[in-house]
């Protein structure tokens, strides 16, 4: 049996299910390895196909690890996307949804959610792992533009204040400098986000 996202080896494989393949290898070894065994024979073995067909498709491993990556921010931005429309109509809702949509695919995908804010990936502002990251910001800097703020709040300042909540949250719980306490009976997902996020409303409800 093939893994997922593997093709079938030979003639009858298309250029495309090859490339697709090897960037879902990617990204699967991405989390479940640590960084410096993502190789591109390991990746090859885990599409299924020869250890020589990454080169035709990447430059690089660092241009293969970079469409994993590229997987990740995409996979972050559909997670926002379907707990934002699944929030109703209110924009503080569909902004506080957004976070916690966040929150849970970084607790998720640990390996990847770390390594894909690691600028070295990133070869160029029009490369491939760049434009992810863009398309994924821009759900967070619309939502935020939507919101009725109080004066003193500005766009690039709810901006700014909804992603250092989210992401701080996220990499103090990962390190393991949060102090949950499970006798209090907060779960740190997801109990313990929908009340930190809770708190950011005053910045964006005006009244």
């Amino acid at each position: 049996m093939l893994a997922d996202g593997a093709v079938k080896k030979g003639a009858g494989s298309r250029p495309d299910d090859v490339r697709a393949a090897l960037v879902a290898a990617a990204a699967a070894l991405i989390e479940e390895l640590p960084e410096s065994q993502v190789s591109l024979r390991a990746v090859a073995r885990r599409a299924g196909v020869s250890h020589a067909a990454p080169a035709h498709y990447f430059p690089s491993r660092a241009d293969l690890m970079a469409a994993g990556l590229a997987e990740g921010f995409d996979a972050l931005t559909a997670r926002m996307l379907e707990r934002r429309d699944a929030a109703g109509d209110d924009p503080w809702d569909r902004l506080k949804a957004i976070g916690l949509g966040y929150i849970a695919f970084a607790l998720e995908r640990p390996r990847t959610y770390t390594m894909m804010f690691q600028r070295g990936y990133i070869t160029s502002p029009d490369s491939v792992l760049a434009r992810a990251g863009d398309r994924c910001q821009d759900v967070l800097t619309l939502a935020v533009a939507e919101t009725r703020r109080p004066d003193g709040v500005d766009h690039g300042l709810g901006v700014a204040f909804a992603w250092v909540t989210v992401h701080g949250f996220v990499s103090l719980l990962t390190s393991g400098k949060l102090d949950c306490d499970p006798a209090e009976g907060v779960d740190p997902n997801p109990e313990l986000a929908d009340r930190l996020l809770s708190l950011m409303r005053p910045a964006f409800v005006d009244g």
